[in-house]
């Protein structure tokens, strides 16, 4: 694992944890559990498990490279060909309108185009996410909401005169297996949407040669690295820097950290770089364990952070570690000012954790479920995941490909003439304060910098409930 691992995202990193601890632990995770873990908090998709098993996460045998999808569906279903599925392309589930549609016929992005994947009536963009794996299931929120947002464009007109269809495969966790794929997607598409791979590294340097407009969620430096992709959830611009959300837990008290994990390479680089933000808002740490992945009993970690007089801690594991973690620390009698599970955030971790939850905190990066309608988009996508994939949860890697999907759509439809992988890059490239219209906190999409926006959510009496800020995000 490079060092500059460092730089990613909360939630690929986080992602990546869970799947190294629940490899090296063995655990095998039942349907209910693998669907809770990926609504992890990460600042946390109906997707098919194997090519044209729409809404399962429980996949059986991972689609080989070179498997598609090829079915239209606006809700969800549809037929299968090529042994796979495709979303989002004839159902007007909520009432599409024509004049939704002769609105899109009528500009310059519908102009007649040679571009790849782009017919007179047709856009059709791939998706490669790891559906199969160590973790089974562990994007296949983010393939729910690519195809819940297609149908959703779908119902009102389509996009640039031209319906949406998302050709999906699994990379079943295997950069090899990703490069295949993309390989064989990038001649008939115009580009990747939506993706959640953790094998994306071995398409780095295809999407360079290509000029493949790509705005996903990257797991891999390469991957962000390349010029054609677009991070949804990209890192922040200096690991020194005083970001909002620490500089709020100082004026609320906190001056002494403990930070703990279990020890995996991805989460002891996460744990440096919270270290490094602490740091640089003044907040000392005097605690850091980097447990075994073997660690099921968290009481030798807790007596060990109540015996640090720390005031905050931060944990980074899966949910059942975080629901072991706050069990442990209730059992010390020890009070924190502050106590944060990373990824406990739309998990099974308060069913986990029982009465030890309440009064933990999750910091995340979109508005949360339990405030469904703050602005029109947050509507929009509660409102189809639920519709178009009601097996899944709508969770942070699922907002994250929605706001994914809008990006790129509403880039084709700001392009000043015929549509080009030249021109969406161009225009993307225009994204500099993004929020997927209010959806997100604004990050620097074209830049791949994020602005470290949050809201800080706490366990009340068993729900999540918003604690900072009153309203809006927290940057």
């Amino acid at each position: 694992m490079r060092t500059s691992l460092i730089r990613r995202g909360l939630a690929p990193v986080a992602a990546m944890v869970m799947v190294a601890t629940l490899s090296a632990c063995g655990v095998r995770w039942s349907d209910a559990q693998r669907a809770s873990v990926l609504r992890a908090h990460a600042s946390g998709s109906s997707a098919q498990a194997s090519a044209g098993d729409a809404g399962s996460g429980d996949n059986g045998a991972a689609a080989g490279a070179g498997d598609t999808t090829a079915t239209t569906s606006g809700g969800g279903g549809g037929s299968t060909a090529s042994g796979g599925s495709t979303s989002g392309g004839t159902s007007a589930a909520k009432g599409g309108t024509q004049t939704g549609k002769a609105a899109a016929s009528s500009l310059p992005c519908a102009a007649a185009s040679t571009a790849p994947g782009v017919t007179k009536d047709t856009i059709t963009v791939s998706n490669i996410s790891t559906v199969s794996g160590p973790v089974p299931g562990l994007g296949a929120t983010a393939v729910a909401a690519v195809r819940a947002y297609a149908a959703y464009r779908n119902s009102t007109g389509g996009v640039c005169g031209r319906k949406i269809d998302v050709k999906t495969a699994d990379d079943g966790n295997d950069s090899g297996r990703f490069r295949s794929l993309l390989a064989d997607f990038a001649p008939r598409t115009l580009g990747m949407v939506g993706n959640f791979a953790g094998g994306d590294g071995g398409g780095a340097d295809l999407v360079e040669q290509l000029k493949y407009p790509s705005v996903v969620e990257a797991f891999s430096d390469q991957f962000q690295n390349a010029s054609p992709v677009f991070d949804m959830n990209p890192p922040p611009a200096s690991p020194k820097q005083v970001i909002g959300k620490y500089k709020y837990l100082v004026a609320h008290g906190v001056q002494k950290a403990a930070l703990v994990t279990l020890a995996t390479d991805p989460s002891i680089l996460q744990l440096n770089l919270q270290q490094s933000l602490m740091e640089a808002a003044g907040i000392k740490i005097v605690n850091k364990q980097e447990l075994p992945l073997s660690t099921l009993n968290f009481d030798s970690a807790a007596r060990n952070v109540a015996n640090s007089g720390a005031d905050y801690l931060f944990f980074l594991a899966a949910a059942q570690h975080d629901a072991g973690m706050a069990q442990s620390m209730r059992g010390t009698g020890y009070k924190l000012k502050f106590e944060e599970y990373l990824t406990g955030y739309g998990t099974n971790y308060i069913d986990l954790a029982g009465d030890a939850a309440n009064g933990t905190t999750s910091w995340i990066r979109s508005l949360p479920n339990e405030e469904p309608n703050t602005v029109p988009e947050q509507k929009a996508y509660l409102e189809w995941m639920d519709q178009t994939a009601p097996d899944q949860p709508a969770d942070t890697f699922a907002v994250d490909s929605w706001a994914e999907a809008k990006a790129f759509f509403d880039s084709l439809e700001k392009l000043p003439g015929p549509i080009t992988r030249d021109a969406v890059l161009a225009q993307l490239r225009t994204l500099t304060s993004y929020d997927a219209g209010g959806l997100l906190g604004t990050i620097n999409l074209a830049k791949k910098v994020s602005n470290n926006c949050f809201i800080a959510m706490i366990v009340v009496n068993g729900k999540w409930k918003r604690a900072a800020p009153d309203k809006g995000f927290l940057c």
